[in-house]
């Protein structure tokens, strides 16, 4: 379920954010708190470790140390995948295992760290019944509107890092996790909005249409040996199938990515000869909502699956270049959205644009595809895409 709470928080930070940059507030308060089922010195000892390593989707390793001819000044180094990230900050008190407080410094720091001035973070200890609970409190002066969504989710997501990496080092059970309950759970909000939105029966075609197409995503994971973590729903949005560990290469995630508009070639198709078969309008509706949405999907506009072809096709191409692609793609899917009132696929590219800029700058740090799987993805690419632009003409016709 964590990333259906990511995702509810990040969305409640992005308005909290709009209202605040409307109501001129600069200076923000952030208070997260977690509990650990693991004592209160491992948990410390996490909290001050020289080095931390995190397992996940995208792994990450953290080294700190002491700057040059300073006492209480610190370098960090945060490896998130094969993306090096400085940070610097000052340890203003230190009151083991009760907790410290630092100042994060721009100086040294990568402005996705520190997004603002006067930073401070204070991380408090105290023991609870069966483990220990982690307080952390962000407070930060505003430089940017994306800082006040990922300084605040960052929180959470650091918490839940800590607190799984802490309990399996003494052991703990792992905590439970009901991937169908999750699917059950956003199906149903994401059919009351778009409800909402339609009438109901127009509602369960999209969310008929959008389970299969996450299943194609699903079933390419599956066949590439990537685990499933699980088929979420986003309401007024759509949906996302998740992999619970990192892609191996360029080629491997742009089949992934391909597979939700290509698995959904076949049930286009049926839903297409049925409604030729029978004249029931029914399936003639089901195939068009199929095409239109899987077609949109094939943009190549990230974060949508088209964008991510994209990239994967041009990952031997310099990263430079693959950034001004990237903004000039999203440039194109802003317009669009906003010519077509698709808002919340506008507030999706927003949430997830610096993101993507910056990994098309740096790279991924993935192998490169080669050549032959480059042209086996384009042409299948084309040929989804000329597929559902045949299936809309002939049902506009």
């Amino acid at each position: 379920m964590s990333f259906l709470s990511d995702l509810f928080w990040g969305l409640y930070f992005f308005l909290r954010g709009l209202v605040d940059v409307v109501l001129r507030r600069r200076r923000r308060r952030y208070v997260s708190a977690t509990h650990i089922r693991a004592p209160r010195d491992v948990v410390w000892d996490a909290v001050t470790a020289e080095t931390i390593s995190f397992d996940g989707l995208v792994p990450i390793e953290i080294t700190t140390g002491l700057h040059d001819g300073a006492e209480n000044i610190y370098r960090a180094n945060v490896r998130v995948g094969d993306t090096d990230i400085p940070m610097a900050y000052r340890e203003i008190e230190r009151r083991p295992p009760e907790g410290l407080v630092i100042e994060m410094l721009k100086d040294g720091s990568d402005p996705s760290v520190v997004p603002g001035s006067d930073y401070f973070f204070v991380c408090t200890l105290e023991e609870r019944d069966r483990g220990t609970l982690l307080t952390s409190t962000h407070e930060i002066t505003h430089e940017t509107f994306m800082g006040r969504v990922f300084v605040p989710l960052g929180a959470r997501q650091n918490g839940r890092r800590l607190q799984t990496y802490c309990e399996a080092e003494v052991g703990a059970p792992p905590r439970s996790t009901n991937k169908y309950f999750a699917a059950l759970v956003t199906g149903a909000l994401t059919y009351a909005s778009f409800s909402y939105l339609f009438d109901g029966v127009f509602a369960a075609y999209l969310l008929l249409v959008l389970l299969i197409h996450e299943a194609g995503h699903a079933v390419a994971m599956r066949w590439v040996g990537l685990p499933v973590q699980g088929i979420y729903f986003v309401p007024f949005m759509g949906g996302v199938a998740v992999a619970a560990a990192p892609h191996e290469n360029e080629s491997e995630r742009g089949f992934v990515a391909l597979m939700g508009p290509g698995l959904s070639l076949i049930p286009t198709a049926l839903f297409l000869l049925a409604g030729a078969l029978t004249g029931e309008h029914t399936f003639n509706q089901l195939a068009f909502v199929s095409a239109i949405l899987n077609g949109l999907n094939l943009a190549p506009v990230l974060p949508l699956d088209g964008g991510h072809v994209m990239e994967s096709a041009l990952s031997g191409a310099d990263p430079e270049f693959i950034a001004i692609i990237n903004v000039l793609a999203l440039i194109v899917g802003l317009s669009v959205a906003l010519y077509f009132g698709l808002y919340g696929l506008m507030v999706l590219l927003l949430l997830v644009s610096p993101l993507m800029i910056k990994a098309g700058r740096d790279g991924r740090g993935m192998e490169p595809i080669t050549p032959t799987g480059r042209n086996w993805l384009v042409a299948g690419y084309l040929a989804t895409v000329a597929f559902y632009i045949a299936v809309v003409t002939h049902l506009m016709a």
